[in-house]
């Protein structure tokens, strides 16, 4: 018998060269069940006669999870996507993860009330283990990625009121770190990470290696008078590491305490620790720091990522914002070079009718902008339309 169950799951069984294969089909359903058991058995049938192999999607990710992403900063958070990618996906080929199978996946994480930017970032995923295999000639593309829109949304930043009601709320290990990334911008993971080897109290510097920083690049970090502050503070805490808690170094910043602390400080709900990191942005913006050298104090890859705090610094526009003053003249009129020519009424002024004729005729030494300015406006003639 071709299908038969276990329970309430129905497997397949067949023989193809002499050799029998059995395999769960993983429904209860017995029509979707008999459509996995065709397609797996034509699958096999064609890797065995005419050569072609099949390659599931589960031994796609774990190519590309050891060959790819082992080497990426993010490798962790991959393998969390996969684990929850991997049984909406598991055991199908990957020409059967088709655009309309990754919207159902995509739904799912939508369902779980996660934003569309976490559905994106899952689909990201998936797309870059399909592409591996297309370059691994086991498939012939990739299909279409079904993104959703996402919102540009605001970045989020403390006053400097709100950033001193959150330190003092804080525990004291943490309301250390959280000055200190004020003070320095310093992504979380490069504050916890922090080690004595890499300050130079002396020089007032602290530097980042390429292999921990986020865009790859070493990181100069310049120590200002706050950032020096809590540094002398945590002199002779701990051998090794700089922010320490209990005598271990500080993993983990989002805690019942951050939230706590937040909500009591009255600061914004959801705030995140990397929110500390836009609020120094937006502050240096706000004093006037050139966007280049934030970038390079940020440690940012690009100028792009920079220019989201671009607006909040817009002196250099004031000089062109002026270019336009009023000067007391309303808006449509202008003044003529030479005194004895009049002032000149523009459409602006609402006193145009359908006929383009001034409705309320403007007296004395005032013409409307349809009839040319002459020396002597009463001597004007008529012409004639031939």
């Amino acid at each position: 018998m071709a299908l038969y169950r276990r329970g309430i799951i129905w497997w397949c069984r067949w023989r193809i060269g002499g050799a029998e294969t059995r395999e769960t089909t993983g429904t209860a359903d017995r029509a979707q069940a008999q459509e996995y058991h065709d397609r797996r058995r034509a699958d096999l049938w064609r890797a065995q006669r005419l050569g072609e192999r099949r390659v599931t999607w589960d031994e796609a990710a774990l190519a590309w999870i050891d060959e790819r992403s082992i080497h990426k900063r993010t490798h962790s958070t991959d393998v969390l996507k996969l684990r929850w990618l991997t049984p909406r996906l598991t055991g199908r080929a990957l020409p059967e993860i088709t655009t309309d199978l990754l919207e159902r996946v995509r739904d799912a994480k939508i369902a779980e009330g996660r934003a569309h930017a976490t559905a994106n970032r899952h689909l990201a995923t998936v797309s870059a283990v399909l592409h591996f295999a297309a370059r691994k000639s086991w498939i012939t593309a990739a299909p279409a990625i079904p993104y959703l829109p996402e919102n540009a949304g605001r970045i989020a930043y403390l006053t400097h009121e709100q950033a001193d009601a959150l330190l003092a709320e804080l525990p004291e290990h943490l309301a250390q770190m959280a000055r200190f990334t004020l003070a320095t911008g310093l992504r979380r993971a490069n504050c916890t990470g922090l080690e004595w080897r890499n300050v130079n109290l002396g020089r007032r510097m602290a530097w980042v290696w390429a292999d921990e920083a986020k865009a790859g690049r070493p990181i100069a970090v310049p120590l200002n008078d706050d950032a020096t502050a809590v540094l002398q503070e945590r002199l002779g805490a701990h051998e090794r590491w700089v922010f320490t808690w209990r005598g271990k170094p500080v993993i983990r910043t989002k805690t019942k305490a951050w939230d706590a602390a937040v909500k009591r400080a009255g600061c914004p709900a959801g705030l995140r620790w990397h929110d500390l990191r836009h609020t120094w942005a937006t502050w240096h913006a706000m004093a006037e720091t050139p966007l280049e050298v934030l970038r390079e104090l940020g440690g940012w890859a690009s100028m792009a990522m920079v220019q989201r705090y671009s607006h909040f610094s817009p002196g250099h526009l004031a000089q062109y914002a002026g270019r336009i003053a009023r000067g007391g003249h309303e808006i449509g009129h202008s003044v003529s070079e030479d005194d004895a020519n009049p002032l000149i009424i523009g459409v602006a002024d609402g006193i145009r009718t359908h006929d383009n004729r001034n409705h309320k005729p403007p007296t004395g030494n005032v013409l409307p902008l349809n009839q040319a300015v002459t020396a002597n406006p009463a001597r004007k003639r008529r012409v004639r339309k031939g």
